[in-house]
């Protein structure tokens, strides 16, 4: 398990490493990739379920560790949503803000669900998992809405 982590860790520093030398002339923006914060997510989820209570160390370290990362690319998402804003149609717009604003109200739903998995004991570790586990699978799906390609709508032509 603590391999799988060290080896999830050294993936995520090395697409960050590669996206950073990628985004070269590009003052401080970085663009997230969705495929691979999803597939990031996934795997975190499944490590989160492996662990046993004896585990919970582990647990909570890698859970905070992805929810930073989390917070970060959410930071990144959001400087993008930002900088082609002129070039999304209204109802693109408006379908962002609203992904957006769910996604920031799951992410500080899991804040909790992080806590209650801190301060879990022996006997509720099993349950607390699995509230951490709905509430990561929740902002998972949040996310991938989010970065949903922006339909078009059929009038948005004739608006131009």
């Amino acid at each position: 398990m603590t391999h799988r982590l060290l080896a999830a860790a050294a993936l995520m520093l090395v697409t960050t490493s590669i996206s950073w030398a990628n985004t070269e002339g590009v003052p401080n923006v970085k663009t997230p990739d969705p495929e691979k914060v999803a597939t990031q997510m996934e795997d975190t989820l499944e490590d989160i379920k492996a662990f046993t209570v004896e585990q919970k160390n582990d647990a909570i370290r890698t859970a905070r560790h992805a929810l930073d990362e989390l917070d970060r690319q959410i930071t990144l998402l959001q400087s993008e949503i930002d900088s082609r804003w002129q070039d999304l149609s209204q109802q693109a717009r408006l379908d962002k803000q609203s992904a957006m604003a769910t996604l920031k109200k799951q992410r500080a739903e899991l804040e909790s669900r992080y806590q209650s998995l801190q301060q879990a004991s022996a006997d509720n570790w099993e349950a607390a998992k699995v509230k951490f586990s709905q509430g990561w699978e929740a902002l998972t799906q949040s996310w991938q809405a989010l970065n949903a390609p922006a339909a078009q709508s059929p009038d948005s032509s004739e608006e131009n």
